[in-house]
């Protein structure tokens, strides 16, 4: 007689589906994943991955909502840090860089890996959305309290782009140890320069242009 499987039986073997599947997604592709061989690593019988999920770009777009989500988690809680800005600032910037580094492969399936229009489940665009607002809110708060000055989506988004693109490097064996933490430090000091609120001059100090006294043409060097 089959075993009646519980909630928590059910919960359990999903979540270790999707443990393995994530692994699969990232060593062989999307276009190389396969759910006989999801079953054999499973020990399973080729078709017990149906009995939980449609097909192959079902259980892709549920791993990676779960990936966004525990990104998303990490980026909320550092969001709530309590203290200054900068401690605040801090504190997301290694919860973005910990969460990479920690959860390879989480990381790997959130960029690496896209999915055709209707091939996703709602979840996924809801966690997709979620670590985009929370990264574009860190950035807002800055720019509201006068520590960037900019469009704060258009900042958020070259933070991320250049956040990203370090990592990545890092990740694929480019930058390593000290050199990883150099660039790291001066991606994030040059951004932060770049977008660092210019000083306003007083009226006194350097006149408008159309203070200036006009300068007749008999004035000019010959």
């Amino acid at each position: 007689m089959p075993r009646i499987l519980s909630e928590a039986d059910v919960a359990e073997f999903r979540e270790r589906l999707c443990e393995v599947a994530a692994r699969l997604f990232v060593e062989r592709g999307r276009d190389g994943f396969h759910m006989r061989e999801l079953a054999s690593e499973l020990s399973v019988s080729a078709m017990m991955p149906y009995r939980y999920f449609k097909d192959r770009d079902e259980i892709l777009s549920v791993v990676r909502a779960r990936a966004f989500r525990r990104f998303a988690d990490q980026l909320e809680i550092a969001h709530a840090t309590e203290g200054s800005l900068v401690v605040k600032s801090a504190a997301v910037g290694r919860a973005y860089v910990q969460f990479a580094l920690e959860e390879q492969t989480n990381y790997r399936l959130m960029f690496d890996i896209s999915q055709p229009p209707g091939k996703t489940v709602p979840e996924l665009e809801i966690q997709e959305r979620r670590a985009r607002a929370l990264m574009s809110a860190h950035v807002h708060m800055l720019v509201e309290m006068g520590t960037l000055e900019g469009d704060a989506d258009l900042i958020a988004r070259v933070l991320w782009a250049a956040l990203h693109g370090v990592i990545v490097l890092h990740l694929s064996g480019k930058l390593s140890g000290a050199m990883f933490d150099k660039v790291l430090s001066e991606t994030m000091r040059v951004i932060s320069n770049a977008y660092r609120p210019v000083p306003r001059m007083a009226d006194t100090e350097i006149p408008p242009a159309r203070q200036w006294p006009a300068i007749r043409p008999e004035q000019l060097p010959q």
